[in-house]
């Protein structure tokens, strides 16, 4: 493994051993899009001796979901390049366009909604408890910014995250990890070209937020670091705290004034 491949898997380390995302005897399912991160995750994490740096056993095997709207300008080789790993890959075929209804238009959210779907359901049938995405440290930081300046709220992506409706854990073991280092990484595997392309995908406001936390970190290395341990470092005393809501109607004696 080159030095990137080891510091990637020492930030995958941390992010195991911090939030917790790996308990002893874990099938995890690791969601394989085709994209960068989704390869970079597959081919640290399903690495055979990945399981020999830590003291608990787990399994690990992907899944690619493939839509009926997904073009691979490479062509979908990864998959066999990935099988070359010696890493089991299952294909799901689903039919996202067709499954909406009537009056309502694609978009990012309903498609990564189906194909978790999707996942959970395969997750459920071969026994797997986590389901391991390819969520890194940008994308974190973009959504904490999109759900603060969109919805008004300090929320973002979990690294460890429980379903609701489902039995499996969603991890992220990449979130501390930058995008840039996942690019150079798969760039030295020779696999840059492989990614899912969209035309949905340019319309989203997650752009707007990636060149805003460019903007905010350019020219300081570690900014990305601190404002990801800022997420989980809360200094209550300098927060506001919202005694009552603000009344919409103004009386008629306030509007003489």
């Amino acid at each position: 493994m080159s030095q990137l491949g080891k510091r990637i898997a020492r930030k995958i380390d941390k992010a195991i051993l911090q939030f917790g995302l790996l308990e002893p005897h874990d099938k995890v399912v690791i969601g394989l899009s085709g994209g960068k991160d989704s390869l970079a995750l597959t081919k640290i994490l399903g690495d055979k001796g990945a399981s020999e740096r830590y003291p608990i056993p787990f399994d690990v095997e992907a899944v690619h979901v493939r839509t009926d709207f997904a073009e691979y300008p490479a062509g979908d080789d990864f998959l066999e390049i990935v099988k070359s790993w010696g890493i089991k890959v299952t294909v799901l075929e689903v039919p996202v366009k067709q499954r909406l209804r009537e009056g309502h238009s694609l978009n990012c959210w309903w498609c990564s909604s189906q194909r978790r779907l999707e996942m959970a359901r395969y997750a459920a049938e071969v026994g797997a408890n986590k389901i391991a995405l390819g969520h890194h440290l940008d994308d974190i930081l973009e959504t904490f910014l999109m759900n603060a300046s969109g919805k008004g709220e300090l929320s973002t992506m979990l690294p460890r995250m429980a379903y609701d409706k489902y039995p499996q854990t969603i991890i992220r073991p990449l979130a501390w990890t930058h995008e840039e280092e996942i690019r150079d990484y798969v760039r030295q595997l020779g696999l840059e070209s492989f990614t899912c392309t969209c035309e949905w995908d340019t319309r989203s406001p997650r752009k707007t937020a990636r060149r805003a936390l460019e903007e905010l970190c350019a020219g300081r290395p570690r900014a990305k670091d601190l404002m990801f341990r800022a997420l989980a470092n809360p200094v209550n005393r300098y927060l506001p705290e919202v005694v009552s809501e603000p009344s919409s109607r103004i009386s008629d004696s306030q509007k003489m004034r």
